[in-house]
């Protein structure tokens, strides 16, 4: 499947996908060389950035929980070993919740297109937080909108189990 601007209707005017978070990594023009191709964008974590993964099961939840106590969230992505979420280099340090874990400096992390969101992932990876140029969201931020959607999980199961 090749990924272009080609797909947008005729008459509308494409409009680039923002980079401003990718600007850092010093990876921008390969990254969008491998959007142009339809293939994945390969930047490393650690150092713009960092990347926390958490289940993908409370991924949603807990976006919502950001969105609520209207916290920075930057993009957050599905893949097949969790949900990573983009946060502000060294906001990760020391975060110790059950299910999160931060990619270690130099971990690649594979981007899809912008374009390309759930349910539809390319490479079994697809935004449920597409990129955009605002600040990425803050270690603790998430830390905390985690630790209550899987509190919120833990009583809807034990509430279901009688």
């Amino acid at each position: 499947m090749t990924i272009s601007p080609h797909s947008a209707p005729a008459g509308t005017a494409v409009q680039p996908p923002p980079t401003g978070w990718l600007d850092p990594t010093g990876r921008v023009p390969a990254v969008l060389a491998a959007w142009g191709h339809g293939a994945l964008g390969e930047v490393p974590a650690g150092i713009a950035w960092d990347v926390v993964r958490l289940p993908l099961p409370l991924a949603r939840e807990t976006v919502r929980r950001m969105r609520a106590a209207r916290a920075p969230l930057g993009p957050v992505l599905s893949t097949p070993l969790g949900a990573d979420f983009v946060v502000a280099l060294g906001s990760a340090d020391g975060l110790e919740v059950a299910g999160m874990s931060v990619l270690g400096r130099g971990t690649l992390v594979l981007l899809p297109h912008p374009d390309i969101t759930e349910p539809d992932p390319v490479g079994n990876r697809g935004w449920i937080v597409c990129p955009s140029d605002q600040a990425p969201a803050w270690g603790p931020d998430l830390r905390d909108a985690y630790a209550e959607a899987r509190a919120a999980a833990a009583a809807e199961a034990a509430k279901a189990a009688g």
